[in-house]
This record gives structure tokens, C-alpha cells and sequence, in this order.
């Protein structure tokens, strides 16, 4: 159960600690498409693919006007996760989510199954109090075989839900190959 959580952590850390790799001139109505590492998905014009140094991080895309200006990282960001499966696909979520909000920094805001190109998926939604900065994170979870891809949707609390229709276009057009 550590182990999740800890992944977790860190990768929500490293992500909020990783700077953008390129920046772009697009306007807002378009979109690029990202296929690296088995996946693919459309993720808006304006944003860039992001350097995360977590170890189960596959892929990573950021919105680089949400850069802090003292730390110089971004602060919307959307990373896929690839786990090998351990045990049963809901265990693995369960346990994950028990000792995540066992630390009194993460409070769930809602918890359900969505339908994804077909396939029923896990969603998790939580805010995190990272150092004085609040997060809310958006957490799908995908079960492919052996294979459980994590799609982890992030932002400041205050911006999070402007960003929801970018979060759905990267969801919803999220595929493995």
C-alpha cells in the first residue's frame, strides 16, 4: 500500500517540479496529438509536452501560462502513469486510495466509474495540500491486461475546474495501442 501512495506522491511532486520542454505559437481552439510509449491523445494547442522524471510516468503534457513565476514549474499538468498490475485491478485502486488518504494532506472530493471508448474505468478526485499550495487532482484509472494506466489530471484548486473541458478532451481521446 506505501508503495502506491508513495508513487503517488512523488509523481505528483516530480510532475509540479518538472519544467516544460517546448513552447509553442497556436491558438486556443487547436489541438496536437501526443503518441509516445504505446499511448496517444489530443491535448490543447497551447500546450507543451512536459519532462517528468517520475519512474512510472509514460507521457506528460503541460499548460505553460500556468508557470509559477518563482519556481519557473508549471502548475496544470496532465501525466499517464503505466503500472503492472498487482492483484485484481479494484484491490490495486482500493489500496492505492486507502493509503492515500490516510495522510491527512489528501481529502476526496468524489469517487466513480466512468465509460471511456467503451470501457469502464475508475475515476478518483481529490485536493492536496502540497506545502501551503492547493492541488486538485483528477485520477483515471484504465485496466489494460496486465497493464493499469493512470491518467492524472492536475491544478491549483482555484483554476482546476477551468480546466475541465482540456482534462475531458485528453481523457476522451485517450487510446492504447
Amino acid at each position: 500500500m506505501k508503495k502506491y501512495f508513495l508513487a503517488l506522491l512523488v509523481l505528483s511532486l516530480v510532475v509540479f517540479a518538472s519544467g516544460c520542454t517546448s513552447n509553442t505559437d497556436t491558438k486556443d481552439n487547436q489541438t496536437k496529438t501526443l503518441s509516445q510509449n504505446n499511448v496517444s491523445f489530443t491535448y490543447p494547442g497551447t500546450w507543451v509536452i512536459a519532462d517528468s522524471q517520475a519512474n512510472d510516468t509514460i507521457a506528460a503534457v503541460a499548460d505553460p501560462s500556468s508557470v509559477n513565476a518563482q519556481t519557473g514549474l508549471a502548475q496544470t499538468v496532465v501525466t499517464v502513469q503505466l503500472k503492472n498490475l498487482t492483484g485484481t485491478f479494484d484491490s490495486m485502486y482500493a489500496d492505492n486510495y486507502e493509503s492515500l488518504f490516510s495522510n491527512s494532506s489528501y481529502k476526496r472530493v468524489s469517487e466513480g466509474n466512468l465509460t471511456i471508448n467503451g470501457n469502464t474505468v475508475l475515476e478518483n478526485v481529490y485536493t492536496v495540500d502540497a506545502d501551503g499550495t492547493n492541488i486538485k487532482q483528477r485520477a483515471i484509472w484504465i485496466q489494460d491486461n496486465k497493464n493499469v494506466y493512470v491518467i492524472l489530471c492536475s491544478a491549483l484548486t482555484s483554476q482546476f475546474d477551468k480546466e475541465k473541458q482540456n482534462f475531458d478532451m485528453i481523457i476522451n481521446s485517450f487510446n492504447i495501442s
